[in-house]
C-alpha cells in the first residue's frame, strides 16, 4: 500500500473529526447553535492584510584566509 501524502493524512483526520462530531450531535452530547448578534459583532471575521514582501537576509561574508 503506498504511503499517504500529508494532504491525504490531513483530509482523513478532518473526516474522522467531523464523523466524531456528527456522532456527538446525534447522541445529544454536543449542541450546535447559531451565534447571537452580540457574539457575531465580538468575533467578526478579520480582513486579511496584503502580505508585505519579505526581505531576504543578507548573506554573511566570510573573510578569505591570507595568501601564502
Amino acid at each position: 500500500m503506498p504511503t499517504k501524502t500529508q494532504r491525504e493524512r490531513e483530509q482523513a483526520q478532518r473526516k474522522e473529526k467531523l464523523d466524531r462530531m456528527k456522532e456527538q450531535v446525534d447522541d445529544g452530547s454536543l449542541t450546535i447553535r447559531k451565534m447571537t448578534d452580540e457574539e457575531r459583532a465580538r468575533f467578526k471575521p478579520r480582513r486579511r492584510q496584503a502580505a508585505a514582501p519579505r526581505k531576504r537576509a543578507t548573506p554573511t561574508t566570510r573573510s578569505l584566509p591570507p595568501k601564502r
